[in-house]
């Protein structure tokens, strides 16, 4: 998504080489996705599962 719209970005954290993110996000497996410092989760995710993330992500935002 990242790719084609300018209001997505995405990162790329080695935990290993930045061991202070991995503590910091509390990383206790890999990958560990985090959307907008609200919603988390780990494991692979089709594309359908990181919409409902992102969906939640942002009704977070709008909520608070």
């Amino acid at each position: 998504m990242a790719v084609v719209s300018d209001l997505v970005t995405s990162e790329v954290i080695e935990v290993q080489e930045f061991p202070d993110l991995g503590t910091s996000y509390n990383v206790r497996g890999v990958p560990l996705t985090v959307i907008n410092e609200k919603v988390s989760f780990t494991g692979a995710a089709n594309e359908t599962m990181l919409l409902e993330y992102m969906k939640s992500a942002v009704s977070e935002d709008t909520d608070g």
